[in-house]
Parts: structure tokens; sequence; C-alpha cells
């Protein structure tokens, strides 16, 4: 389960005032955007889907510009300080409901281009109840703060460095609910307060950062997390192409081959017995079901068939009978009987308890009541399809934002593998062909 975040932007910007007395720092203009726009953004691509700002100053701006988080691809919540601040730590237990069991936090004006999942690892992997994450700066940019060997930390204080500290917080951490229990309700409390106290029962962890932080809390950093943020906006986006082909190149390598080679088998058995193929899927699946059906006829010289071909007995059905028995209907009045097939393409597979795809799964239930054989590629974790397949390809998940488009890529990569495969081809393919 992925976790949320924590970001504490109730601060009033002292040090860039007199632009924060109208502007809290969350908004202020950083390359063409709200900084705090750039903030979700870095974090949707370390797989955070869940933002609770704890905001005090001009926070209702921030709400009236972010909103619920909906178009930038997240869900936000809001937590005010009320009428007086509460610090950092008071902050953070008040949206302690909001937060779950484990949960990063990060400042509201810090930019940190780092591995979130990463560190996530190493807070579980550490037992511990917080985990600090921390940069070698040596006095670079901020005062170093943290005296870090071995992999622990072993003193930190923010307000009396001492010269050995050649580390500094380099700004997000990871917290468990219970390292706030004690802290009382509606009263100041710092965030640093609380890391020495952890330091202190030897219950915070560290993990060092090696890329440098940027922050927007001074005028100088302002202008060089502006330079940082304008020059790298082409660079987030190659990233971003690069990330995506990686997660592809990791799926290919993890797709269960036996799965596919259990199925070549089946269709092999189909076509001898003279079986149908009826392919099912809903949005892009039943794209991919028209397109499929089509290469295996011609490629593969089998009987095939789907219910979205015929959109005028497809909707006719929906509007007397009702979606979820839309395919079940089809599947009987073309008297699938136990020679034949079904092959589902889908991302959830079909899940009655949360409505996903009902349809798919009233027609699966049809189809082993008679005996069909059931095949699939699916996404996730394969839903009622994966269950009561015969043979179920399950599209690993690289990145749980990009489950969608991976798995519908993956479902045509494994049906075009399927009719091209020399067990199940009878027709030349047109440009394979051509000299």
């Amino acid at each position: 389960m992925n976790l949320s975040v924590a970001i504490l932007a109730g601060g009033l910007g002292t040090r860039l005032a007199p632009l924060t007395e109208t502007v809290p720092k969350s908004l202020i203009d950083v390359a063409g955007k709200p900084f705090a726009i750039h903030q979700i953004a870095l974090l949707r691509r370390n797989q955070i889907a869940h933002v609770v700002l704890c905001v005090g100053h001009l926070g209702e701006l921030i709400r009236q510009v972010l909103g619920d988080g909906s178009r930038l691809g997240v869900r936000i919540d809001y937590v005010f300080d009320g009428t007086r601040s509460l610090g950092t730590a008071g902050a953070l237990k008040k949206a302690l409901p909001m937060l779950g069991d484990r949960f990063f936090v990060l400042y509201g004006d810090s930019y940190l281009d780092m591995d979130y999942q990463a560190a996530r690892t190493a807070f579980g992997q550490s037992g511990k109840l917080g985990l600090m994450t921390v940069f070698h700066n040596a006095g670079q940019w901020d005062r170093s703060n943290v005296l870090f060997a071995d992999g622990q930390i072993l003193r930190y204080d923010k307000r009396n460095p001492t010269p050995e500290m050649q580390h500094i917080d380099y700004g997000l951490g990871l917290l468990r609910n219970e390292a706030l229990s004690n802290l009382p309700e509606d009263q100041f409390f710092d965030l640093a307060d609380l890391y020495q106290d952890l330091t202190a029962r030897g219950q915070l962890a560290g993990f060092e950062v090696t890329q440098r932080f940027y922050e927007i809390g001074s005028p100088e950093g302002l202008e060089e997390t502006r330079r940082y943020l304008s020059g790298h906006r082409e660079e987030a986006e190659a990233s971003y192409t690069q990330r995506y082909l990686a997660e592809a190149s990791q799926i290919i390598s993890q797709i269960d081959t036996n799965a596919v080679d259990r199925m070549v088998k089946m269709l092999l058995a189909l076509r001898r017995s003279e079986g149908r193929l009826f392919f099912l899927g809903v949005g892009g699946g039943a794209g991919h079901a028209s397109h499929a059906v089509n290469d295996f006829r011609k490629i593969a010289g089998i009987e095939a068939y789907t219910p979205t071909d015929n959109v005028s007995e497809l909707t006719a059905r929906v509007n007397d009978d009702g979606w979820e028995t839309v395919f079940v209907n089809w599947l009987r009045t073309s008297r699938l009987n136990k020679k034949d097939m079904v092959f589902v393409f889908s991302v959830g597979g079909g899940d009655l308890a949360h409505s996903i795809s009902p349809n798919l799964v009233r027609a699966l239930e049809y189809a082993r009541e008679v005996g069909a054989t059931i095949c699939g590629v699916v996404g996730r974790n394969g839903g009622y399809t994966a269950q009561v397949a015969d043979a179920c390809v399950v599209i690993p998940t690289a990145n749980p934002e990009t489950i969608t488009p991976h798995t519908e890529a993956f479902q045509a990569v494994v049906w075009h593998l399927l009719v091209s495969h020399p067990d199940l081809r009878v027709a030349p393919m047109k440009w394979e062909s051509v000299q």
C-alpha cells in the first residue's frame, strides 16, 4: 500500500517578506507554476497519491488554487492550524487521523528530487518509529546539523550544531503514528524536537541521500530552485519517458511464459476440435477483442467472435436487459459449449464485490457452467478472471500509476505472440511475406 505524505506548509515565510504577506510560500511562482504544483508532480512520480497539507498562514488561498488535487492526479486533504500556530509537529499531530499508521513528511518549501520508495523500504527494514533522510553537505547551502556515521544518526541538533556534524536534515522524514502518540493535542510542538527525542531513544533511523536539496525558504534558495526547475523541465519530461520504457522492460522480463505456452496448447486443441473462440473486453479491452478476432481468424485459422463488434445488439441488450448480463446473454444465444473458449482482455479481471466489470464475471460464471475453456490477459491481481481461468497471464505491476497503459499495451503483445507462434500460425502475415 502506498503511503500518504504530510506537507508542512503553515509557516509565515518571513525571510521572503514582503512577497509572503499576500502569497503563501507554497504558491510562489517557480518556473511558471506555483511551487506546490512542482512538489506534487515530484511526489506523483514517486508513487505518492495522497497529500495532507498542514496549512496556517493564507492556507485558504492554497486550497483555492490546489483544490482536492484531482486535476493534479492526487487526492489532497487539508488540516488548518486554527487560531494559533501548532508548530510543525503539532500540525502533524492534528493530521494523524488522515495519515494512517506510517507516512512521509516534508516541508512545504523543499524540493527533494530523490528516491522516496527507497527511503520507505529502509524505514520498513529499520523497525524504528522514525526515519530522517540526511545529506552530506559539509556546511553548504545551510548549516550541517546531523552527526551521521556508519549509517546511524548519532546526534541531531538543529539549533546548536557542532563542528563534527557534516550532514544535514535533508527534509524528508518517515514516521509511525505511534511516534507522536505522546504529544499533547492542539499545542505547539516542533518537529525538530520530536526528531531529537527519537534520536535520544534510539528510534530514529538514517537514510543518506546523494542528490542535493532545493528550497524556497530564502531569497537565495528561491532563485536557485527557479533555475533548477527551469533548466530541468525538458529533462523531467524525458525522465518520464525513460521510466515508462524501463517499466515496460521490467514487465517483459517478468511475464509468465509458462502461462503463454499453455494458451498455445489450448488454442491448438481448440482449432483441432473445431471449437470457437469468444473474446470479451470492456473499454480498451473491447478494442483489443475486435482486433484479436481478425488476427485469430485470418492468421491462426480459428473461428473467432466478440459481442462488441455488433454495436446494435450490444446496445439493445444493455438498454433492455442491463449491463451486467450483456455478455452472458450473448454467449447463451451463441450456444457456448464445452468445445469453445472464452478469452478475456481486462485490467481488473472483474470483481463483483467492487462492481468492477460485473458483465465479465457473469460471462465467466456461465463459461464454467457449460465447461468452456477460459483464458485471459489481465492486470493488477487478475480479479475473477485469474481465479477461474485455465490459463491466465497477469501483467506484472511495475508502477501503481501506470497499471492500465502497461496492461493494455501488453495484452496486444501477448495476442500477437500467440497468432504468430509457429504452432498456431497457418497463414502468412502480409509484411513479413513481402520481399
